[in-house]
């Protein structure tokens, strides 16, 4: 990832199995792949899963369950299941 490229949004709507990190970029709701790149430093994004391609045309890719298994580990605490109680409105 030399270059920011913008968050790419799936043109048809459904989130592909397979993300290069401009996809990723906006499945974890980041402006471009920097923003990407420095989240996953942190922590808060999980680093690839994988590559695609060879040599100069090596990208790192996220598959969308590797993506969705972070979330609910992070997030989830272990409450899948469990039917939550607390409002959230107010945060919006």
């Amino acid at each position: 990832m030399s270059r920011a490229l913008p968050a790419r949004f799936p043109p048809h709507g459904a989130w592909p199995e397979m993300m290069r990190a401009d996809t990723a970029a906006a499945f974890f709701d980041r402006k471009n792949t920097k923003e990407l790149a420095a989240a996953v430093v942190r922590g808060e994004i999980p680093p690839p899963c994988g590559t695609t391609g060879s040599g100069k045309a090596k990208e790192p890719v996220w598959t969308r369950s590797y993506c969705v298994a972070f979330l609910l580990s992070r997030y989830d605490g272990g409450a899948a299941g469990r039917v939550e109680t607390e409002d959230y409105a107010d945060l919006v």
